[in-house]
């Protein structure tokens, strides 16, 4: 907005009678702009709001996908990479809505309530500032008054003069007007012109009475008006500052925490191997898989096959041997990271359903598996399970496998400790959690003797094989 020098006189001036309302008013209109800026501070925090629970909504969502989905290895790591960044993305924007409201908006508030004081009617500095423009125009606008007064009278004494000059004149070249009415009608013209000539002189005597005033009349309006200026230049600074502490809450650039997401983000697309990914599924799904090939077997007609459900509804009695494999001396296969074994009958309980699990898994195909070389990440694990070896006279094992006592359960550690799967799990009980390579989750106690540990995923605590697993610190 430009202020020119030269300004054409309006009818609409602030020296007008009345005019100064506006700069009034303006004192008004400073307390509801920022009763309005405090709702637009609200509504930008509501919408950041909004955003971060859109974005974390979305995040759990695409990682139920993953959870659940084909996707595998380290290009899972890398869609989990994705959303990491979204949940932080989310996390600055929660920080921003609370700083909008913590710091701005009470700010706002608060400046507000020291600057504008609520009266019955009106604000104080209102009521402050309408009381002195009135104070100083009340002479002036007398003397205005009297002005239009005497120009008004002045100029229907002109009309009427100049009417009654015309009829005398017209008089004059009739003949047939009577020589009295003449005289009298001239007259009349002498005293209009007489009182024309006063009140010329009484509307003079008022302009110049004004005029002498108006340098008095500017003054006193000034000093009222400066002191709106210096009230909305405060008004205007304070926006401007809050503008700035805006600015400061919404740019994102200036937090350390905000290049680091996409730097992680960066860093997580980097380490994609699509190599080594397709050599752990070779592993675990193709076809470097190990396999039981059939082989020839003497017939025995001794040796029945124990379906699953004949050995668990054998395990709830208590007389009799449980047998949960036979074979023959000399066909045993090396163990390997899926052979029977997964023997943790006194990990952490000895009721029934423990014996239950721990027979089913010792009754699991055993088959070799020699990773390559090559692989630059550890070999599936193998648990401490009894592996038959073929010294062993007693198919059935010793006494000792049926002894009762249970292994002491490992110590609960001081602090939780983030470690990544390296190869797949699928729970084969409700104590235990499954997991994909690469998920992480918290162990919360030592390896026990079978080679179980507690860990908590997902807000539960349930058990996991502990060879499965490798600290994140050591990755």
């Amino acid at each position: 907005m430009s202020i020119h020098d030269e300004m054409t006189a309006t009818s609409d001036s602030f020296w007008e009678i009345g005019k100064y309302s506006r700069t009034v008013k303006r004192c008004d209109n400073g307390y509801k702009l920022c009763d309005n800026l405090r709702q637009l501070i609200e509504q930008r925090a509501e919408i950041e709001k909004g955003y971060s629970k859109n974005l974390q909504g979305w995040t759990k969502k695409w990682n139920d996908f993953l959870d659940k989905g084909p996707e595998y290895g380290t290009t899972q790591a890398m869609w989990r990479g994705l959303l990491e960044e979204a949940n932080s993305t989310a996390e600055l924007h929660t920080i921003v809505a609370e700083n909008l409201l913590q710091k701005v908006y009470q700010g706002i508030k608060s400046w507000q309530k020291e600057n504008y004081h609520k009266s019955m009617m009106h604000y104080k500095e209102t009521k402050e500032f309408d009381d002195g423009f009135k104070k100083a125009q009340k002479p002036w606008e007398k003397k205005y008054t009297k002005v239009m007064s005497n120009r008004k009278d002045y100029h229907n004494a002109c009309k009427a003069e100049k009417s009654t000059a015309n009829q005398v004149n017209n008089m004059r070249s009739d003949d047939s007007v009577a020589l009295d009415t003449k005289k009298k009608m001239e007259e009349r013209l002498q005293k209009c012109q007489q009182e024309v000539a006063g009140l010329k002189d009484k509307y003079e005597a008022s302009l110049n009475d004004i005029n002498n005033y108006n340098a008095k009349y500017i003054e006193d309006m000034t000093e009222i008006f400066q002191k709106c200026q210096e009230f909305e230049k405060k008004r205007i600074e304070f926006f401007k500052t809050t503008f700035y502490d805006l600015h400061q809450c919404l740019d994102l650039s200036v937090d350390p925490r905000f290049p680091q997401i996409y730097t992680d983000l960066h860093n997580v697309i980097g380490k994609t191997d699509s190599d080594q990914d397709l050599r752990w599924w070779s592993h675990n799904n193709g076809s470097d898989m190990a396999m039981n090939w059939p082989q020839f077997e003497e017939y025995s007609p001794d040796l029945q096959s124990i379906s699953k459900k004949e050995r668990k509804s054998q395990l709830h009695t208590n007389d009799g041997i449980t047998i949960t494999s036979i074979r023959h001396k000399g066909d045993f296969a090396p163990a390997s990271p899926h052979a029977g074994g997964y023997d943790r009958q006194s990990s952490t309980k000895t009721n029934d359903s423990d014996n239950a699990r721990n027979n089913q898994r010792s009754s699991y195909p055993q088959t070799s598996y020699e990773p390559e070389p090559e692989l630059d990440q550890p070999t599936e694990p193998t648990y401490n399970g009894r592996t038959y070896q073929e010294e062993d006279s007693n198919p059935f094992g010793n006494e000792d496998t049926c002894s009762e006592e249970s292994p002491k359960e490992s110590p609960r550690l001081a602090d939780p400790v983030l470690v990544r799967a390296v190869f797949d799990y699928e729970a084969v009980e409700q104590d235990e959690f499954s997991f994909k390579c690469g998920e992480e989750f918290y162990k919360l106690s030592e390896e026990d003797e079978l080679g179980w540990c507690k860990g908590r995923k997902d807000g539960e605590e349930k058990l996991y094989p502990a060879n499965y697993v490798k600290p994140v610190s050591e990755l």
